[in-house]
Order: C-alpha cells, then structure tokens, then sequence
C-alpha cells in the first residue's frame, strides 16, 4: 500500500488514466506519441526505433502543457503476436492505425506530477475490471444514444461517432470522431459489473 496520505498519488493515477496523448522526449528528440493502459497497467505504444535505444526516455503528459505529468520511462519492445497482439489491438481501437510497426511497453522508473515526486508503483495499477471490459463497453455501445447523453460537451457528437473502448473502477475512455475522453463515473455508483457500468451511464444521461 502507498503512503499517500495528501492523495498526490492518486491524482496522479488519475491523471495518467485520463491523458492518452502526448510527447516522447529522448536524445534531443521530442515526438508526439498516443498510448494505451495495459490490463496490469503498463504503458504501450508504437515508438520509434530511435526510442528503443535510448537510455533516457521521458513521457510528457498531455501535450506539453505547463502542468504536465512528467514520466521517465524504459521502453522494451515486443513483437506483435501471442498474448502481446491483444496489446496491439487495444492500441488500435483506442487511436486506429499506428504511425511506427515497433511496439514497447514502457515501464515507469519515475513520475512527477503537480510539482511532486510520485512513487511509480502509485501509477501503474492493474484493471480490476479487465475480466469484464469487453462484455462492458459492448453493452454500452449497444445504445449510442445513451451513450452520447451521458457525455459532457458533446453538442456537436453526433451518436455514431461514439464508442467506449475501455472501462476501469474510475471511469470509462469513450472514442469520438477524432480523439478518445475520459468520462469518470458518478460519486454515488461503483462500478464492479456490467450491470453497474449501464447504471452509471444511465445516472450520467439524466
């Protein structure tokens, strides 16, 4: 169990779980990138080979913003097959096709966040929810117009641009048209099953 007794670090978890875009900064390079959250809560993305030989990589999140979280990360490359595919492939429903053919999960050594020092144990927490994500977000997307209600600021989505691609115990990652929200859960519902996941979206779309 981490300390953390002024919620820094959940913060920072949560922060990570809702910022999907960002900078890879290595060797004087620095290259906007798009991740995914593994099931175990590991970091993957399609890198280029240059990232893969470096010994000092940084992930940026968001977009270079003044308030983003900075991870150093160790990138280690994995080929697209066997249980590593479904990697791949969440990569893919998350953002489409991928700009590089080399994939790596990046393992976080160190993260700073809001001005603070985080331990990455604190960062990298397993999806409790895995087991049922898939049966989850095909629910949801059984009725996209539910679905689209229940989002904030989405006058100008329409509801076949909608499409939940994850769910975890904090909140769902919705794909639109041309980038991928995070939509937490209501305060008052937890979600721990596919029936609590259609609750909360019900509860959300009023």
């Amino acid at each position: 169990m981490i300390d953390d007794p002024d919620g820094i670090a959940d913060e920072a978890y949560l922060w990570l779980r809702s910022h999907l875009e960002g900078h890879l900064c290595f060797d004087g390079e620095r290259r906007p990138v798009k991740i995914v959250l593994a099931p175990d809560g590991c970091i993957v993305a399609p890198v280029m080979v240059a990232v893969l030989a470096s010994g000092d990589v940084v992930l940026e999140l968001p977009d270079g913003e003044p308030d983003a979280m900075q991870l150093s990360v160790t990138p280690e490359r994995f080929v697209e097959r066997g249980e590593d595919a479904a990697l791949c492939d969440r990569w893919r429903i998350y953002h489409g096709d991928a700009p590089d053919v080399n994939w790596a999960k990046l393992s976080i050594d160190a993260c700073r966040h809001a001005g603070y020092y985080v331990d990455a144990e604190a960062v990298v927490v397993p999806n409790t929810l895995a087991a049922i994500e898939p049966a989850a977000c095909k629910a949801l997307n059984a009725d996209p117009a539910l679905l689209l209600r229940a989002l904030p600021g989405s006058s100008r989505t329409t509801a076949k641009d909608v499409r939940v691609v994850g769910i975890d115990p904090d909140g769902m990652d919705v794909r639109r048209a041309f980038d991928v929200v995070r939509v937490p859960w209501p305060d008052d519902i937890e979600v721990t099953s596919v029936e609590s996941a259609m609750a909360a979206v019900r509860a959300m779309a009023g």
